[in-house]
């Protein structure tokens, strides 16, 4: 039957299932373990740790892109600071299984959207359309700051 502290409490709520889950793997016979809840709250934390990291590289992304549409801005200098800020994070959270699960071209095309939203005043050069970014590029090392700048920007006619 489940805990109804779940719908209370949960920081309370975890704490007991924690204490419940180390005294079930010392041996101990536990019958009032919330299965239901806590395996539903293990899904979604990895669904998070997945979230956290797209919406890392969209930050990147975005903040690339208002750098490629205003060089010249005054936060320009602020907004590559960022840039590295973000990749670095979303390199620390990166796990391997997440490369399938991770789109690319989505949180492209929603940073670029974002972008376009925006009221970043003034003349604003062209942005490209898509990528051919790939989440190894993002998460390199390598990944020079004016290189990612340069892959948002439209090619100069």
């Amino acid at each position: 039957m489940p805990d109804s502290l779940y719908d209370r409490d949960f920081v309370i709520w975890s704490e007991t299932q924690a204490e419940r889950l180390r005294r079930l793997a010392a041996g101990e016979r536990v019958n009032d373990v919330d299965w239901d809840n806590l395996i539903e709250e293990v899904e979604t934390l990895g669904r998070s740790e997945i979230q956290a990291v797209e919406s890392l590289l969209e930050q990147a992304l975005l903040h690339a892109m208002k750098v490629a549409a205003r060089p010249d801005d005054p936060a320009s200098s602020h907004w590559r600071g960022e840039i590295r800020t973000f990749l670095n994070n979303a390199r620390r959270r990166h796990t391997p299984s997440m490369r399938q699960r991770i789109a690319i071209p989505d949180i492209y095309a929603d940073a670029l959207d974002a972008v376009r939203q925006m009221r970043l005043g003034g003349p604003q050069r062209p942005l490209r359309d898509t990528t051919n970014l790939t989440l190894a590029n993002l998460l390199s090392r390598d990944l020079d700051t004016d290189d990612l700048i340069a892959a948002v920007s439209a090619p100069t006619p």
